[in-house]
């Protein structure tokens, strides 16, 4: 998928950028750094005919509003850059009924994540989902990891990797990534009510912790959390049960995705 519009996802790249700034304070929290920075893309098996469908419904459904209104259901505003054509699907054809299989990290709130009554949830299984009905395919959620979406495309586990998913090639790799449609950050967050309003003042405060290697591995390149903080909490249940741990003043910061702290400060 290609994203003709750059001016847009520069503009998005720079509100991310803009609210992972060190002290800015977003709803009833404040940003004290930004740890890594990740853009969010679709994978395919190359050759694949469930690319065209797929991209023709995404950019029908950018046209027509619905992708605006989803990104405003889970986020505090629209930061996403699909690409937009009304008429879309006319250049590819009525496809034959299906079953999309569709890999998402299901840890990956609020993207996709399970939910308390076990259904598949979040901004990304929602537009799957609005593909799917577009195309009148049924969409069927299999749980992926990022490091293993090309492997699970290869074998046929899924038909498409879309849910929380940060992609990149390796040399070799014969597979097709969409341009990026939203930006995200890992971040340092503590409430903007909290005494702590910088990194220095995590001095002898506690931080909390996704148990996912990618958070510990943020972590643990950054000198200032090894050296700072007084506590470090491994924490299961990502990001709703570390903004629950902010949230009810268990920790004194957290470690989160930025989309997750757009979702909490809508």
């Amino acid at each position: 998928m290609r994203v003709r519009k750059a001016a847009a996802l520069a503009a998005v790249l720079a509100l991310m950028l803009a609210l992972a700034s060190c002290g800015e304070t977003v709803g009833s929290y404040r940003v004290l750094d930004t740890l890594a920075e990740q853009q969010f893309s679709i994978g395919y098996r190359s050759g694949d005919n469930v690319q065209p469908y797929v991209e023709a419904a995404i950019r029908e459904l950018a046209a027509d509003g619905t992708m605006h209104s989803l990104a405003l259901k889970w986020f505090a505003e629209d930061d996403t850059s699909f690409p937009s054509r009304a008429g879309a699907l006319e250049s590819v054809g009525t496809p034959a009924p299906r079953t999309l299989l569709v890999g998402v990290d299901k840890d990956a709130f609020p993207m996709s994540y399970i939910d308390e009554n076990g259904a598949y949830a979040g901004f990304d299984v929602d537009a799957a989902n609005a593909v799917c009905q577009r195309l009148g395919w049924t969409a069927q959620f299999i749980p992926i990891k990022g490091e293993d979406a090309f492997v699970e495309l290869s074998s046929g586990n899924v038909d498409v990797a879309w849910g929380g998913l940060s992609l990149t090639l390796g040399e070799g790799e014969d597979y097709v990534i969409s341009e990026p449609y939203m930006s995200n950050s890992v971040l340092v967050v503590t409430r903007a009510s909290s005494d702590v309003r910088s990194m220095r003042g995590l001095s002898g405060a506690s931080l909390a912790v996704d148990v996912e290697q990618k958070y510990i591995d943020a972590v643990l390149a950054n000198e200032d959390l090894m050296e700072r903080p007084d506590q470090i909490k491994r924490v299961t249940g990502g990001a709703q049960a570390l903004f629950n741990e902010l949230n009810n003043a268990q920790v004194d910061a957290i470690v989160v995705y930025s989309v997750a702290l757009q979702y909490y400060a809508k």
